[in-house]
């Protein structure tokens, strides 16, 4: 694989950029193939340190860690707008779900670029989703049961994403929430959704699932940190989940149509699609 040197540009004349200004950016392949576009922005890291609310570490801890909490916010953010953003208009849509949200990272974020009244966000974690209800007005935030269905009503999103939640929830459960999503999305809604990707699965997933997962295409286990959220569910239910491309493509396809599968050098990302 061929990597791409760090380029640095002028803004064009007569444009104004600041913290609110998304910026897309067309990389080409030495061969001039166009490449998928990318979309990012700048953020004043320690504006945000000092000025932004910041969730206790604990709730911090729940959604991934505390260390370089806000960077990661704006990598995911950055991701899901790029990924989304290539089938259907982001900033255009109406409504738009984060689908696990904890503690609001990711929508602290997008509130930058999008009407907070079109966001939205879940979690089984009440903690997490009472601090966003004090600290990130705007959004509409809902605590939600470990297990479907939801309150929301049928075809209520045009975009659903869920960062780091199919990743730790066995294979009956998943299917259970892929079938609410789709009740949920609306036609045509772009769902987003990470997994664990080649390179998460060389380094984490247990030797003792090998046969299963070659066998499957899915494996699951109950890890150490199993706990972390089992006052919200039960000791079991937060588990470490793993998948393949072609596991995906046919068991996720009974409720979507699976567009792409992303590679990420953390979490990979499935674009679907409800039809």
């Amino acid at each position: 694989m061929r990597l791409l040197q760090k380029v640095t540009a002028p803004v064009p004349g007569g444009v104004e950029v600041d913290s609110n200004t998304v910026v897309g950016i067309t990389p080409y392949a030495p061969n001039d193939l166009r490449l998928g576009p990318f979309r990012t922005y700048f953020f004043a890291h320690q504006d945000e340190l000092n000025n932004a609310p910041q969730p206790p570490v604990h709730l911090q801890e729940r959604i991934g860690g505390s260390k370089d909490y806000i960077h990661t916010a704006v990598q995911i953010a950055t991701l899901v707008m790029t990924c989304v953003g290539k089938y259907k208009p982001i900033f255009e849509s109406g409504n738009i779900l984060d689908w696990g949200c904890g503690c609001g990272r990711v929508l602290a974020q997008l509130m930058k670029f999008i009407s907070p009244e079109r966001l939205h966000g879940c979690d089984i974690d009440t903690a997490a989703i009472a601090w966003d209800k004090q600290y990130l007005p705007g959004p509409s935030f809902t605590a939600i049961d470990p297990y479907p269905p939801t309150h929301y009503p049928n075809c209520s999103f045009d975009v659903i994403y869920g960062i780091s939640v199919m990743t730790h929830l066995d294979e009956n459960t998943q299917m259970l929430w892929l079938r609410e999503l789709k009740r949920i999305a609306r036609p045509n809604a772009i769902v987003a959704l990470s997994v664990m990707g080649e390179k998460l699965r060389a380094t984490n997933m247990p030797a003792s699932l090998a046969n299963e997962f070659a066998e499957k295409g899915f494996a699951a286990f109950v890890p150490y940190y199993s706990d972390w959220l089992s006052e919200f569910s039960h000791p079991e239910y937060y588990q470490e989940a793993y998948h393949t491309l072609d596991y995906i493509t046919t068991n996720w396809a009974r409720y979507f149509e699976v567009l792409e599968y992303v590679e990420t050098k953390f979490q990979d990302i499935v674009i679907l699609r409800k039809v």
